[in-house]
């Protein structure tokens, strides 16, 4: 088996969790006829700047609507929220009028089922994924593929997380990392030219050993378990056997070609939970996912940014009116009174700072990814960008009209457009909702996603869906 660079692993620990990783598009001898498509998502707590509401608040809600760009449907002009992407406009695609409808409404309801499309369940009496999100499903098929050690890397900044997006399957969320500086270690530790082939060698045999101690011991607890327990069980052992095939690929290592990110800026990084410190870690974690991604080392890559105030932006309406969190910042967007009032005003600006910034993580990626090409062209039109919250607006904690944009590239994607799936017109009372009716939701957006990766997939997600089959219009014939 051809192999990666002989320094694998993090300095210094034997957990199973860092082993990493392999350089695979880097390698003559795993030159592939057909593209390598990678996908990453940006999933943003707390919603966005909309006035999607209900009828019963109808007449409290502010009337702006800043996510959406002016325009036309073939030449939008980017708000205030874009404009960090505007040199990258031609590669971006943005969808309104798409509803969550696995989940109407509610924090964790609505954030569990935002990426897999379907109901909720309930645990011992927490509230949990129905299946896998759609991630998931395109790591583990682009990983079949064309397999890399580690399918998937999930990065978060640190802040209130209502509930986790990403699964690996129903009721097994993914595992994230917060600080940059571990993430580095586990991505990039093979470039480390310190280590010695021995200390390798040693270190290779600690993790095997623990790893053959856990699969051991969880096969023995197996008998005993009811069968509930032993299918979540089965899934664990499932996800350490695949950590046993990433062990077996370091066997007969060379050296790989990649550069290790500079990550600017990390020296100055202390704890990752100290006020500001987000300001460091968004542009360090859109540059490891930029260069994981570009080194081969992960098909699929996820960050998770909080709904949290964030002192290093203008804070105006925090300043004067505080608020105990972001969460209660986006929850007075129906009680702000005159819209041209200064309370209004001052919340406006901070809700565009904050929200800019926050989608100004998918420029980071897109420009660390485009230095970077193979035979096959450009990575940035080898790669699908998505960005979503689970609301539209966080004061009702509404799933409908939710802010999508897909940025990068796919074949067969048709970028740099506006495209809306719902009618403007007053009537429509689904989960008391005014002046909007629609029928296509996140079942078809996912479902377009595969499409567009390849796979013929004409559903993603439960039976909740109004319409099956790919959104019309976003995928050529």
């Amino acid at each position: 088996m051809s192999g990666l660079t002989r320094r694998a692993f993090l300095r210094g620990s034997a957990g199973l969790a860092v082993a990493l990783p392999t350089l695979a598009s880097l390698r003559p001898a795993r030159a592939q006829a057909t593209p390598q498509r990678r996908l990453v998502v940006v999933w943003e707590t707390g919603g966005t700047l909309n006035h999607r509401t209900t009828e019963a608040h109808y007449d409290r809600m502010h009337p702006w609507d800043d996510w959406r760009p002016g325009g036309t449907p073939q030449a939008p002009v980017l708000g205030p929220l874009h404009q960090g992407l505007v040199h990258h406009r031609d590669r971006l695609l943005f969808l309104s009028g798409l509803d969550n409808q696995a989940e109407p409404q509610g924090h964790e309801r609505a954030d569990v089922s935002s990426l897999t499309a379907r109901r909720a369940v309930e645990r011992a009496g927490v509230v949990t994924a129905g299946g896998p999100s759609i991630d998931q499903v395109l790591a583990e098929r682009l990983n079949a593929a064309h397999p890399v050690p580690f399918p998937r890397v999930d990065l978060a900044l640190p802040g209130p997380h209502f509930g986790e997006p990403c699964y690996r399957a129903a009721g097994e969320p993914v595992q994230r990392e917060a600080d940059p500086r571990r993430a580095f270690a586990r991505l990039f530790g093979h470039l480390d030219p310190d280590r010695s082939a021995e200390a390798l060698a040693a270190l290779r045999a600690d993790q095997r050993s623990v790893l053959d101690g856990a699969l051991g011991g969880l096969r023995a607890l197996t008998p005993n378990l009811a069968p509930e327990d032993r299918r979540i069980l089965d899934a664990h052992l499932t996800h350490l056997r695949a950590i046993e095939r990433r062990l077996a690929l370091l066997d007969g290592l060379e050296a790989a070609a990649c550069a290790a990110p500079g990550l600017a800026g990390v020296d100055a990084l202390g704890p990752v939970d100290a006020p500001g410190a987000r300001a460091l870690l968004g542009p360090l974690h859109a540059e490891l996912a930029a260069h994981a991604l570009a080194c081969g080392l992960t098909h699929v890559v996820t960050l998770h940014a909080p709904d949290t105030i964030e002192p290093f932006l203008p804070t105006p309406f925090s300043d004067r009116f505080p608020q105990p969190d972001a969460h209660a910042l986006g929850h007075v967007a129906r009680e702000l009174g005159d819209p041209q009032g200064e309370r209004a005003q001052a919340w406006r600006a901070e809700m565009q700072a904050n929200r800019a910034w926050k989608i100004g993580l998918v420029a980071g990626i897109m420009d660390g990814l485009a230095p970077f090409a193979d035979a096959h062209g450009a990575l940035l039109d080898q790669t699908l960008i998505l960005h979503l919250s689970e609301f539209s607006n966080a004061a009702d904690h509404t799933t409908r009209d939710l802010p999508v944009m897909l940025a990068g590239g796919l074949p067969g994607l048709a970028m740099g457009r506006h495209l809306t799936f719902s009618d403007g017109g007053r009537g429509d009372t689904l989960e008391g909702h005014v002046d909007y009716k629609a029928d296509w939701s996140t079942h078809n957006l996912f479902a377009t996603m595969l499409q567009a990766f390849g796979f013929e997939d004409e559903h993603f997600g439960d039976d909740q869906a109004r319409m099956r089959g790919a959104l019309p219009g976003v995928l050529s014939a």
